[in-house]
């Protein structure tokens, strides 16, 4: 079969369940959705956390062979934040190896070669953006144990990840190369990345088109606006699709 795929990456201590609310509505039917999944969280908890970003894209690789039968079937990938970093290099690795990576769409993370600082929160500005992570109903809810619990292992996970992220050591991010479109998503309310000018450098990544779009909300917009989020990936989807016709 070699109907098109999408492969979601998600963001720094999240997991494959952390966009089910925003692909269970993307509903286009020539492409099939996979929410990936890394070790340490979710459906593989079980399983320790991964040391490097080197490992993690290694592990992605192996899941989306696992999905494909065929070189021939069209690859679509999308990341955010952490994911954006993961789903470039997973990108590089899936062209090297020959298969057909026609879309990359990354969200919510500045072009890795970006010189732009980046801007420093105040701890209650980092609070606002981890309570996107486990959003609840009613405030007094945070401080019930089993609430309390998973919080804590969220945050855990999440402080592991961006460990690796800022381990990571590219000499020449320019040398990451593909011959695939690139789209990028910014949240209008952003206050990591609060303009098109942290995004622009990700076109230095392809020899295809690259555009950038922006979208309500903040940092975690697709958390926060999931309906928002799914209308804008169909269209950017669909217009990709239509492009490779």
């Amino acid at each position: 079969m070699n109907s098109p795929i999408l492969f979601c990456i998600p963001y720094a201590g999240g997991s494959s369940m952390s966009f089910l609310n925003i692909t269970n509505r993307i509903h286009i039917d020539a492409i099939e959705i996979k929410n990936l999944e890394l070790p340490g969280r979710g459906l593989r908890h079980k399983e320790p956390l991964l040391s490097s970003l080197e490992e993690a894209v290694d592990d992605l690789y192996l899941q989306v062979k696992e999905n494909i039968d065929s070189l021939q079937r069209p690859v679509f990938l999308w990341g955010h934040s952490m994911g954006a970093i993961l789903a470039l290099l997973l990108s590089f690795k899936l062209y090297k190896h020959q298969f057909k990576v026609p879309g990359l769409l990354v969200s919510g993370m500045k072009a890795p070669t970006c010189q732009l600082s980046d801007k420093i929160l105040s701890e209650k500005a980092k609070n606002k953006l981890l309570s996107n992570f486990l959003p609840v109903k009613k405030e007094q809810n945070k401080e019930a144990p089993l609430f309390q619990k998973i919080y804590k292992k969220r945050i855990e996970i999440m402080e592991k990840d961006v460990e690796i992220l800022e381990k990571y050591q590219m000499e020449n991010w320019k040398d990451i190369y593909v011959a695939t479109t690139i789209i990028a998503i910014m949240g209008e309310d952003d206050d990591l990345y609060p303009d098109q000018s942290y995004y622009e450098n990700w076109k230095l990544h392809t020899s295809e088109t690259f555009e950038i779009f922006s979208i309500k909300g903040g940092h975690f917009f697709p958390m926060q606006h999931p309906g928002e989020t799914a209308i804008l990936l169909t269209s950017i989807l669909t217009q990709m699709l239509n492009k490779k016709q």
